[in-house]
C-alpha cells in the first residue's frame, strides 16, 4: 500500500470521514503499537447515568417551576418546593441507580456460577449445546465442531465466550465499582436540576423586587439552553450528530414544561 501523506489522525476519524485508505493506515499502526484505536466504551459506562441523572434533575425541576409558575404562586414557594425536590429526587436516583445496577451484576453473577458449575460438571453437554448455537448462526456442523475443539482447551475463555454467545450476557465484571454510577447519577441530577432554580436563588439573594414574569422567562432560556448543551454532551460522548440530539432533549424537556405549566394553569383556574 502506497504511504499515506496526510496526518494520522486515528480510526475513529477515518470512520467518521469515510476514508477506507485512513483506516487501513490507523489499523496497522495499532498493530505495530505506534498508535491506539479509540472507542467509547470506557465513556459509555458513566454517560447513561450522567445523561438520565442530568435529564431527569432538570426536567422534573423545571416541571415543578413551571407547575408553580402557571398556577401564580410565589418565588417562595417555587424555591422551597424546587429545592426539596432537588435533594430528595437526588438522593433517589442515585440511590436506585446504584441499587439496579447492583442487582443487575448480581444477577448476571448468579449466571455466570451456573454456566462454570455446569461446565465442570458436564463439559461436553455444555460442547455440544455451543455446536448447536455456533449451527444456528449458520456454519456448518464440521467447522462448529472445529471452533468448540479448538476453545475447550482454554476454560476460561470458553466460558466467557459461551455466557455471550448463548446467553447474551457479558461476564461479569469484578472490578466493577457501581458505586460511581450512582454518584454520577446524583450529582448530575443536583447540577442540572439546579439551573431552572438559580434565577429565583439569585433574585431573592439579591433582595430585589423582580417581577414573576421576567423570572420565569430567564429560568426558561437558562433551562432551553441547558438541556440542549446535555444532548450536545450526549452526542460527544456517543458519537452521534450533536445538533439532533440537542433538539431531542429540548423538545423532550419542553413538552414536560409545557405539560406541567398547563396542568398548574388549569387547577388553579378550577379550585379558585
Amino acid at each position: 500500500m502506497p504511504p499515506i501523506s496526510r496526518d494520522f489522525k486515528g480510526a475513529e476519524d477515518a470512520y467518521a470521514a469515510g476514508d477506507v485508505e485512513l483506516s487501513i493506515a490507523a489499523h496497522d499502526k495499532k498493530l505495530t503499537g505506534t498508535s491506539e484505536e479509540n472507542h467509547t466504551t470506557d465513556a459509555n459506562d458513566l454517560v447513561k447515568s450522567l445523561i438520565f441523572g442530568g435529564l431527569d434533575g432538570i426536567i422534573t425541576t423545571f416541571a415543578i417551576v413551571a407547575a408553580v409558575a402557571g398556577a401564580g404562586m410565589s418565588t417562595n414557594t417555587i424555591i422551597v418546593m424546587g429545592c426539596a425536590n432537588l435533594i430528595a429526587d437526588g438522593i433517589s436516583m442515585g440511590l436506585g441507580d446504584y441499587i439496579s445496577s447492583k442487582a443487575e451484576a448480581e444477577a448476571t453473577i448468579v449466571e455466570y456460577n451456573r454456566e462454570k458449575w455446569e461446565l465442570e460438571n458436564y463439559p461436553e453437554g455444555e460442547y455440544k449445546e455451543m455446536v448447536e448455537v455456533y449451527e444456528g448462526m449458520g456454519l456448518r456442523t464440521h467447522d462448529a465442531q472445529q471452533l468448540v475443539d479448538t476453545m475447550k482447551q482454554y476454560p476460561k475463555f470458553f466460558l466467557d465466550h459461551m455466557f455471550v454467545n448463548e446467553l447474551g450476557m457479558l461476564p461479569p465484571d469484578e472490578d466493577a465499582e457501581l458505586w460511581k454510577e450512582g454518584l454520577v447519577t446524583f450529582l448530575s441530577f443536583v447540577f442540572f436540576g439546579s439551573v431552572p432554580l438559580l434565577t429565583y436563588l439569585v433574585a431573592k439573594a439579591a433582595g430585589g423586587d423582580a417581577d414573576d414574569d421576567v423570572l420565569f422567562a430567564i429560568a426558561c432560556v437558562a433551562t432551553a439552553l441547558t438541556m440542549f448543551l446535555l444532548g450536545v454532551v450526549k452526542a460527544k460522548l456517543t458519537k452521534s450528530n450533536p445538533w439532533k440530539s440537542g433538539a431531542l432533549m429540548l423538545l423532550n424537556g419542553g413538552l414536560a414544561a409545557l405539560a406541567a405549566f398547563l396542568i398548574g394553569w388549569c387547577l388553579e383556574e378550577l379550585l379558585e
